[in-house]
């Protein structure tokens, strides 16, 4: 099992979103809120990161909400990305 931390901030709607995405997907993880908890902001802050939400997965790093990277990363989908654009799609033409 993937080693899952999660950083949050108190009124954030990105932050409740990807804490409802992990729970929807049944994602066990460590939620530090570092508006709760300073201890959690100097944590987040000295691996140079100053926004939440923030997620480590067995220690990579994502910032924000970004679902297909997430799923990537928990190996629960095959690829980072279900966008139909790239632009090594545009550029091979």
């Amino acid at each position: 099992m993937k080693k899952v931390t999660l950083f949050i901030s108190e009124g954030s709607q990105s932050s409740d979103k990807v804490k409802a995405f992990l729970d929807k997907n049944d994602v066990t993880y460590e939620l530090k809120n570092v508006t709760k908890n300073k201890a959690y902001l100097k944590e987040l802050q000295e691996m140079k990161v100053f926004g939440t939400p923030t997620l480590f997965i067995d220690g990579k790093k994502i910032e924000g909400n970004q679902e297909n990277k997430i799923l990537y990363e928990l190996g629960l989908a095959s690829n980072s990305s279900d966008d139909m654009f790239s632009f090594e799609n545009v550029f091979r033409y």
